[in-house]
């Protein structure tokens, strides 16, 4: 038949319009499920995460053991004491540590580790905690969609790294299961502080709330305090001192000072915490109060955990204390150690002073200098001003009072 000049108009005009408008609504359904299938995958992705660490929430929303752990008996490592010879790297369990946080030590750091006899030596053979009789009653009393966790403790004492530790590995898995997968650490239950304040005393629990955190309930963050030994916490102290103010640029730690008439007195420190000022008796008493207000005054939950577990045994403390939340941690093969200084930003010193992991095992796993590398008056004063019960809680030691000379071997 045919064509008409009104059907030639009618063709021509429907061919000078573009195709992709012509098929604008199929593109719009194709984009959109694509979309739909990446979310979907993403989700997937994340809870195959989970399940490679076995995390099982049955219908009561009680998490299972994961599987992964079954073969770590009270969450200690156990190592080979046979590792005196650090060059055998073959078998020596410092360096297979060093492995597994994906590091590769040079010839210099290899020979200037110590053996992990040596650091059980100054540390002890499993990590210490103070308050995890307390995990039960946090577990029972607070909704697991509720569960928090923050840092806690004095400046200098491990606060950002038990944070970037936690952040990194742990999850309180209701949690996760709600907001994932595009909620924050926050969401997923790492919070970077509890909502008083990490360096704010526990006595201020309730009348002070850090910025950004009005909202938040309280009690359902614990606290995850964190403690030093009080000797290298106070030579910390005298090189960042942050707000704690004393006399100490000649003489560090400077506990006592000689009065007019001849008596040694304590030279006090006043230091800014919670926006105010506050007065301790020395900087030996500063350590002993901020810790008391959590073990021996604080009417809530609380996890006290020593910086030197978290520098040595990252795994099997980071365990016990996201744990203790309700949460669960990645299983070992899969967690990822802290290896750079975990203070970032200003004002935390020099960024060449920092210390990371290498670093920080040869620092901190070698003997006490003699007294600490205090004067004899700060050492002295450092014995009678120290909590004798909360070192002792804690498993930490007093450097020896004078060289340790041994006795020659009768052949």
């Amino acid at each position: 038949m045919p064509t008409t000049n009104t059907q030639r108009v009618r063709k021509s005009s429907s061919s000078s319009i573009p195709i992709f408008i012509l098929h604008a609504h199929k593109i719009v359904v194709f984009c959109s499920a694509a979309i739909f299938i990446c979310l979907f995958a993403v989700n997937l992705f994340l809870v195959a995460d989970l399940e490679k660490q076995n995390i099982v929430v049955d219908e009561s929303w009680q998490i299972q053991t994961p599987a992964i752990h079954k073969n770590i008996n009270d969450n200690q490592v156990e190592f080979d004491q046979n590792d005196n010879n650090i060059n055998n790297t073959a078998t020596n369990p410092v360096i297979d540590y060093f492995r597994r946080a994906g590091v590769e030590l040079d010839k210099d750091s290899i020979e200037s580790l110590p053996t992990w006899s040596q650091i059980e030596s100054i540390i002890g053979k499993k990590p210490v905690f103070r308050g995890l009789d307390t995990c039960e009653t946090f577990r029972q009393t607070v909704p697991p969609l509720g569960r928090m966790l923050g840092s806690a403790g004095m400046f200098n004492s491990g606060t950002n790294l038990v944070t970037r530790l936690m952040k990194e590995n742990c999850v309180i898995p209701e949690r996760f299961n709600k907001y994932a997968p595009d909620g924050s650490k926050e969401d997923y239950g790492i919070r970077w502080q509890c909502p008083w304040g990490k360096h704010t005393p526990a006595n201020f629990k309730n009348n002070h709330t850090a910025p950004k955190n009005e909202e938040i309930i309280k009690d359902h963050c614990l606290p995850i305090v964190t403690v030093r030994n009080p000797f290298d916490w106070m030579v910390s102290m005298c090189n960042i001192p942050y707000t704690a103010r004393w006399p100490h640029h000649r003489i560090c730690p400077h506990l006592v000072e000689m009065s007019s008439n001849g008596k040694k007195v304590p030279v006090g420190v006043k230091v800014k915490l919670a926006e105010q000022w506050l007065n301790f008796d020395s900087l030996a008493n500063l350590w002993n109060e901020f810790y008391a207000q959590y073990y021996r005054d604080f009417e809530y939950p609380y996890l006290i955990v020593r910086f030197e577990d978290l520098t040595f045994r990252q795994y099997e403390t980071t365990k016990t204390i996201c744990e203790c939340a309700g949460g669960v941690v990645k299983p070992q093969n899969m967690f990822k150690y802290i290896i750079k200084s975990a203070k970032q930003g200003p004002g935390h010193g020099k960024v060449s002073e920092r210390t990371g992991m290498v670093e920080a095992w040869i620092k901190y796993g070698q003997p006490k200098q003699v007294k600490g590398g205090f004067s004899d008056e700060d050492y002295d004063a450092a014995i009678e001003l120290l909590s004798h019960e909360f070192m002792e809680s804690m498993g930490y030691k007093y450097p020896p009072p004078a060289p340790i000379i041994e006795a020659p071997r009768i052949l």
